[in-house]
């Protein structure tokens, strides 16, 4: 039946991502914001090319949804915190709801994008995990390009 294959897959990234909020946010008090959050938005891109894009089977696509969850999850927790570091207390509010601006035009923009891909390539997923990569590589880019901003590239907790 479709519905349990629907139902687990959901459940394999969403459970993970519970622990994908809480741990790295602990890395994140230790090692800083931006470096944890680089650090999870690599491993987000790096498992939706070299895991999800060959994948062939339940097993893989499983094995990403549990991974992916855990790595998507410290998007959610940590970004709000970057943008409150670098950011004036009068600021907090007005930047935190540019960045979910930004946010939300990627997520209504991206769904139609990936339908477009699907249709153009018969039902297919190649051209969406291109896609997805592809914008989770410039997401990680512009992360560090942040960070470059704050700190530089020295080694520092920031």
């Amino acid at each position: 039946d479709s519905t349990g294959d629907w139902s687990s897959d959901v459940c394999s990234s969403d459970l993970p991502s519970i622990f994908g909020r809480i741990i790295p946010g602990i890395f994140a008090d230790r090692y800083g914001r931006f470096n944890a959050l680089i650090a999870t938005s690599t491993l987000s891109a790096a498992l939706v090319l070299a895991l999800w894009l060959p994948s062939r089977g339940a097993i893989p696509i499983i094995l990403f949804g549990a991974l992916y969850g855990f790595s998507s999850g410290a998007f959610v927790s940590i970004t709000p915190s970057c943008v409150a570091q670098i950011s004036d207390v009068h600021d907090i509010g007005v930047r935190t709801g540019t960045m979910y601006f930004i946010v939300a035009f990627a997520g209504l923009t991206g769904s139609p994008i990936a339908g477009a891909l699907l249709t153009r390539m018969d039902g297919q997923y190649l051209g969406v995990q291109v896609f997805c990569g592809i914008a989770m590589v410039v997401g990680t880019a512009l992360f560090l390009a942040s960070r470059w901003m704050q700190a530089g590239f020295k080694l520092k907790i920031i």
